[in-house]
């Protein structure tokens, strides 16, 4: 069985004043690891709609039910 999650935690003090600083931070991104993070998310949303059309169709030739997927 799964452990209860915890409650976040509150910040106070030193730890919330440099938090707060690290969240103000611009963090600046290159060109090359803007190009390869939306490379990557062109992939996976290729990849998404594909599996996704591919479901959509098993459906429709079972009659609206994926059996790879079916409820137990």
């Amino acid at each position: 069985m799964a452990r209860p999650i915890r409650e976040t935690p509150i910040l106070f003090g030193e730890d919330a004043r440099r938090f707060l600083a690290r969240m103000q931070e611009n963090r600046k991104e290159s060109p090359e690891t803007r190009a390869r993070r939306l490379k990557n998310y062109e992939f996976m949303k290729k990849a998404y709609e594909i599996g996704m059309a591919e479901k959509r169709a098993r459906e429709a030739a079972n009659g609206g039910v994926d059996p790879c997927f079916r409820k137990v």
